[in-house]
C-alpha cells in the first residue's frame, strides 16, 4: 500500500515559547525526527508543511527525497490551511494518506503496525488508541484526498473529515503511550523528554 504522509509543523508554537519544529529531540531537531520515522516506515511523499520561522526549520532539516518541505504563507490562517496545502503535495494515487504534527512525537514500530493495521483492514480512517484515550497520527484512506485537499477552518479541518466519516473509522488499540503525548508547553516538552529517557 502507497502511503502519503504530512507533517504539520507551520504554526507559531505560542504556548511552548520557541519553535517546536526545533526542538531538541533524540540529538535532531524535532521536526527531522518526524521525517526520519516516516522515511524509515517507507512513507512516500513525507510532505513537511512549514510556516512561522520557515527558512530557519529549512535550513535545519535535512529533506532528501522522498521529503519534501513546503511552505505556508497563509500559516496564521489555521491548521486547515496547512492540510490543504500538504494534501495537494501529495500524488493523486496514493493509497493512504498519514497525518501528523510536528509537536506528536512518532515512533517506528508504532507507526508500522498502524499502516499494517490500517492495510489490511477496511477502515476509511484509523486511530491509534492507548489507555481508552485516542491519539496520533491518523490515516486517512486515498478516496478522502479530495476532501483533505478542501478542509477550512469554518468547516472545523480535519474534525469535520473525522466526523462525516465516523461509521468508518477504526481505533487501533496500541501499546504505547506516546501516541497521546502533545507537545504544547515547556512542560509538557520536559517530560516527555524524562519519559523518553527512561524509557517509558
Amino acid at each position: 500500500m502507497s502511503v502519503a504522509a504530512i507533517v504539520l509543523a507551520a504554526g507559531e508554537s505560542q504556548r511552548m515559547g520557541r519553535s517546536k519544529p526545533l526542538l531538541d529531540w533524540g540529538d535532531k531537531p524535532l521536526l527531522q525526527h518526524q521525517i526520519d520515522v516516516l522515511v524509515a516506515v517507507s512513507c512516500d511523499p513525507v510532505v513537511a508543511v512549514l510556516g512561522h520561522r520557515a527558512p530557519q526549520v529549512r535550513a535545519a532539516v535535512n529533506c532528501d527525497a522522498p521529503c519534501k518541505l513546503v511552505e505556508n504563507p497563509a500559516y496564521r490562517s489555521g491548521r486547515a490551511s496547512s492540510v490543504r496545502l500538504g494534501a495537494l503535495a501529495v500524488a493523486d494515487s496514493s493509497e493512504a494518506i498519514l497525518i501528523a504534527s510536528v509537536d506528536q512525537p512518532l515512533r517506528a514500530e508504532t507507526v508500522a503496525r498502524l499502516i499494517v493495521a490500517h492495510a489490511e483492514g477496511s477502515a476509511v480512517i484509523s486511530v491509534p488508541r492507548h489507555g481508552g484515550n485516542n491519539g496520533h497520527p491518523t490515516i486517512f484512506a486515498g478516496a478522502l484526498l479530495e476532501e483533505l485537499r478542501h478542509v477550512d477552518e469554518e468547516g472545523e479541518g480535519l474534525r469535520a473529515v473525522r466526523r462525516a466519516h465516523e461509521g468508518g473509522t477504526v481505533f487501533i488499540n496500541v501499546d504505547d503511550p506516546s501516541v497521546t503525548v502533545n507537545l504544547n508547553t515547556p512542560e509538557d516538552y520536559e517530560r516527555a523528554r524524562t519519559s523518553k529517557t527512561d524509557g517509558r
